[in-house]
C-alpha cells in the first residue's frame, strides 16, 4: 500500500485549489465514496453550459485529494460532456487497463498505481462524480416555462 502514497502524491494532496466555499452558488452537491467514506462537497456557478466557478470541501484520503488537485483546475470552463469523457477515460484506465486519459486529464497518470487497489477507485473518481452531480442538480433546478 505504501507504493500508492508517494512523495509526489502527498505533495499534490496539499495543492487542492478552490477550497473557499461559494456563498452565491447556483448549486451545492455532495458525493461520498461508499467504500472508504471520502467526501467532496462542491459549490458551483455556471455560465451557460459551462462551469464558471467552484468551491470545494474535500475530506478524502491523500489519493482522493491528489485526484481533486489534478482535476479541479481543469473543470472551469468545461461542459458536462467534456467532464464525462474524462471520467469515462479515467474509469477505463482504472478498471479496464486502458491508457492514461487524453489531455487535459493526462495528469491523472500520477495515480496509475491505484489501478491495482479497487478500494481506492471511488475516492479518486469522487471529483468527477461531484462535478457531474452539479450539472445534474443544475438541470433539476432549471425553471420550467
Amino acid at each position: 500500500m505504501s507504493t500508492l502514497y508517494t512523495t509526489d502524491i502527498l505533495r499534490l494532496a496539499t495543492q487542492i485549489p478552490y477550497t473557499d466555499r461559494l456563498v452565491d452558488a447556483d448549486v451545492t452537491v455532495m458525493r461520498t465514496s461508499r467504500v472508504c467514506g471520502s467526501r467532496i462537497i462542491m459549490d458551483a456557478v455556471f455560465e451557460g453550459e459551462c462551469l464558471a466557478r467552484i468551491g470545494l470541501e474535500v475530506k478524502a484520503c491523500a489519493l482522493g485529494q491528489a485526484s481533486a488537485a489534478v482535476v479541479a483546475p481543469l473543470l472551469i470552463g468545461m461542459k458536462e460532456a467534456d467532464i464525462l469523457a474524462g471520467a469515462n477515460d479515467f474509469s477505463a484506465m482504472l478498471n479496464q487497463g486502458a491508457p492514461v486519459p487524453k489531455p487535459p486529464f493526462d495528469g491523472l497518470a500520477i495515480l496509475d498505481a491505484v489501478r491495482d487497489h479497487k478500494a481506492r477507485h471511488g475516492s479518486v473518481m469522487l471529483i468527477f462524480d461531484v462535478a457531474l452531480a452539479a450539472f445534474q442538480e443544475k438541470a433539476r433546478n432549471k425553471p420550467t416555462p
